[in-house]
């Protein structure tokens, strides 16, 4: 095996490296890097790209990797491992979705076309689509806060061939948690969380690197890295990575197949109060939340526009914010069950 080389970091086979990417300079001449691990095996084999804190207040995939890279062994591993455990250091540091310095998240299109001279998060873009350059597949770990439940999206039509959607799907298989295939929805509830085309791993199953988005369970990150590493370590068995067979997930995956269908907006403004598990899958026109006025009266019932299940009840700012909502705000992720 050769030294895997990318950018300025050279890894010799079997052994692991850290690293950072240089990607922008602050106002006061702070640099601001991109942390990168890379695994390089002692056989050869894939090269999978796994980034976590895309949005930087869902860190539970920077704790899944933190933990990942400490249960594999590089002599026994074969291809590569590259781990970005803060893909936006700007909005992590800071503990906000977006970056401060000009609004702008990574899970917004910023990797095709990349643009190095734009602005910080542009540039940190940049800086990683080189990682992109070199893999073969690709997990992005996202979390939401409870109440939620894992899952994982799968972008069919944007994959550029059979062949790449049927990688993606197998990967989605070893992971192991609910899998949902993404389509913006019909309604044009897109507008309000954004389209399915921008998400890094439709991009990069657009650009002929399958890829897989994975929601965990806690902004905090203290809970649900755990099925984050069981996931990867099972993507990796299946890319035939490592020679341990695929292992059940430590959470329940929901029989049956489901399709993004939108999401829950409420009507009126008030606290938001839940009324069932995120991951139970409830009738057409079943009452999922309450929306309860200042006098603790329920103002409205949100219901199911299908059966299905939520995956997750939002808050009014990605990523933090409260339960009390305004007029028209989305207040949960609905998937459809396939008929």
């Amino acid at each position: 095996m050769s030294v895997f080389e990318v950018g300025s970091l050279h890894v010799p086979a079997g052994e692991l490296r850290h690293g950072r990417l240089t990607a922008a300079t602050s106002a006061s001449g702070q640099v601001v890097s991109v942390p990168v691990s890379i695994m390089h095996g002692a056989e050869p084999g894939p090269v999978l790209l796994v980034t976590g804190a895309t949005h930087g207040t869902e860190i539970t995939g920077t704790r899944t990797l933190l933990k990942l890279i400490a249960r594999i062994d590089p002599a026994r591993l074969r291809g590569t491992l590259i781990s970005v455990p803060v893909t936006n250091p700007l909005a992590f540091d800071r503990a906000t979705y977006a970056s401060p310095e000009d609004g702008i998240h990574l899970g917004m299109p910023c990797y095709w076309p990349s643009d190095p001279a734009g602005s910080p998060t542009l540039r940190i873009g940049a800086q990683v689509r080189s990682l992109f350059d070199v893999a073969t597949h690709y997990i992005d770990l996202h979390n939401n806060a409870e109440p939620a439940v894992p899952m994982s999206m799968e972008f069919a039509a944007q994959c550029s061939s059979p062949e790449v959607r049927q990688v993606q799907r197998a990967m989605a298989e070893a992971f192991g948690v609910t899998p949902v295939l993404m389509t913006d929805p019909e309604d044009g509830t897109a507008e309000k969380v954004g389209s399915v085309d921008g998400q890094p791993a439709a991009a990069s199953s657009a650009h002929g690197i399958p890829g897989l988005m994975v929601e965990l369970l806690d902004e905090h990150g203290h809970q649900g890295y755990e099925a984050g590493v069981r996931g990867v370590l099972n993507v990796m068995s299946k890319l035939g990575m490592l020679e341990e067979p695929v292992a059940p997930q430590l959470v329940e995956r929901l029989q049956g197949s489901f399709t993004y269908h939108g999401v829950l907006t409420s009507r009126e403004s008030g606290v938001l109060f839940p009324v069932c598990d995120p991951g139970t899958v409830m009738e057409q026109g079943s009452v999922v939340a309450h929306i309860v006025g200042m006098d603790g009266s329920v103002l409205e019932e949100v219901k199911m526009p299908v059966t299905g299940f939520v995956w997750a009840f939002l808050t009014t700012a990605p990523g933090g914010g409260s339960f009390a909502v305004p007029e028209g705000h989305a207040v949960g992720f609905v998937a459809a069950a396939d008929a």
